[in-house]
Order: structure tokens, then C-alpha cells, then sequence
């Protein structure tokens, strides 16, 4: 017992020095690009419309509920029974609607990005998402045995779609834009709420999620990744539902200006 909680404290601490080095690396590409930013022109730019939005974050929502819920359902699975398998629908779900929704949001935007650029960023964030999101469950105490590891992997892809995948394809590589919306908590307009809002959800719904984890209960929805995807996903649907929310109180979308 001693050597496998042992094991267990390396497999965190090495999660941990991981994922501190991979948020160095970020946070050295932010200060970089801002420095090379200051001598340019502030760049103004304007949002999508507020019906845009509701559209784009009511699809997501859909394909969510659809992927976890409805096409489970239609299969006789469900989370609790079936936790790989209900990941996997709802990836296959739900990964195709964010990349198609949030890369025409772009293309036909104010300032239009090419649609292989937008797909292409989506793309490369998934696994670069999902890496960091499995080491930090990992670095969080997530079992590290093999019999848990398609599970890990299965949710670490989710919460990169949830989280990493709109935020790549809406704000490219420009690491100053992640700093300020994910680290500092500070969007400038409708779309940059409809990506930071919903993206915090699914983070503090996860980690909510993982609270009954441990608690002698003995239910089978206290396995992992069970609680932290009812969490995710619970938290994201609620972070989009405040977003729209506010699309009504602040009806014209700000434009936003990159000092």
C-alpha cells in the first residue's frame, strides 16, 4: 500500500513540473508577441452579430445535449454504464460542430480568416488541449493505472474541445488574447464571451465533478471520469446559458481593440 501511494505522489509531482513547464512556455510566447505588438497600430476589430452568437452557442449546446444524452440514449448507453462509449458519441458530435460553427463564424467575419487556417489551429489544439487537460487531472489525483486510461484520454479530448478548441480556431496563435481571457478573465466582446465564459464552466464544473470522487458513497457514478464529465458538461451548458444570456443585456457586441 505504502509503494503505491508512493507511485502515485512521482505520477502527480511529475504531472505537475509538466504542465508548470508547459504554462512557462505559453506565458514566454505571450510576453514575446506583446513586445513585438507594442510598436504596431492598435487593431480594432468588430464582433458578430448578437443573433450570430445565440445561433453559434445554441448549436454547441444542441450538439452537446445530442452527443451525451440523445444518441446514448438511441443505443442504450448511457454515462454511468457506457463511460467510454458516450465520450465517443459525443465526440463524434460535438467536435465536428465546433470546428464547422466557430470556423464560418470567422470566415465570414469583419476580418475573414481563411477557413483552412481556422480548421487547421482546431485541429492542432485538440491533442495539445487534451495532453494538458490529462496531465492536470493526473497532477489533480486522477487514477494513473492503466484500466483508467481510455477513460483519461476520452475526457482529456472532451474538455479540449470544450475549452481549447473555440478558443484556437477564434484566436489563432496570438498567446497575449489566451493570457488575458483564460488567465485574467477578461473578454472583450460577445464572441470572446462566448468563448471564455462557457470554457470556465466546463473547468469549474470538472473540478466540482471530482469532489464526490473520493467519499465512501460506493455509487457507480462516483467511478472516474464519471462525476467530472457530468461536471464538465453541466458547467459548460450553464456557461453558454449565461452568455446568451448576456448577448440580451449587452445587445451590441463591443468591438474589441488589441492594445
Amino acid at each position: 500500500m505504502y509503494i503505491r501511494s508512493n507511485s502515485s505522489s512521482l505520477v502527480q509531482f511529475d504531472c505537475w513540473c509538466c504542465v508548470w513547464r508547459l504554462l512557462q512556455f505559453f506565458a514566454a510566447m505571450a510576453d514575446q508577441q506583446t513586445a513585438e505588438l507594442r510598436n504596431d497600430l492598435p487593431r480594432v476589430v468588430d464582433g458578430p452579430s448578437p443573433i450570430a452568437l445565440f445561433l453559434l452557442q445554441g448549436l454547441c449546446g444542441a450538439a452537446v445535449v445530442v452527443g451525451m444524452k440523445a444518441l446514448p440514449d438511441y443505443y442504450g448507453m448511457n454515462l454511468v454504464a457506457h463511460p467510454v462509449a458516450t465520450i465517443q458519441l459525443s465526440l463524434a458530435v460535438t467536435l465536428p460542430t465546433v470546428i464547422v460553427a466557430h470556423s464560418l463564424m470567422m470566415v465570414f467575419s469583419s476580418s475573414p480568416r481563411p477557413a483552412w487556417r481556422c480548421i487547421g489551429g482546431g485541429l492542432i489544439s485538440l491533442p495539445v488541449g487534451a495532453l494538458l487537460a490529462a496531465l492536470l487531472a493526473l497532477a489533480f489525483g486522477a487514477p494513473a493505472s492503466l484500466q483508467y486510461a481510455s477513460g483519461t484520454f476520452h475526457w482529456a479530448c472532451l474538455m479540449s474541445v470544450l475549452v481549447a478548441l473555440p478558443a484556437a480556431i477564434v484566436l489563432g496563435s496570438f498567446w497575449p488574447d489566451w493570457q488575458r481571457i483564460f488567465a485574467f478573465t477578461r473578454p472583450r466582446g460577445g464572441m470572446e464571451r462566448a468563448i471564455c465564459i462557457p470554457a470556465h464552466g466546463a473547468v469549474i464544473g470538472a473540478w466540482i465533478g471530482a469532489f464526490p470522487m473520493p467519499l465512501d458513497w460506493e455509487r457507480p457514478w462516483q467511478e472516474w471520469p464519471i462525476s467530472c464529465t457530468y461536471g464538465a458538461v453541466g458547467g459548460y451548458l450553464i456557461g453558454l446559458t449565461v452568455s446568451m444570456l448576456l448577448l440580451f443585456i449587452h445587445p451590441r457586441d463591443v468591438r474589441s481593440k488589441v492594445d
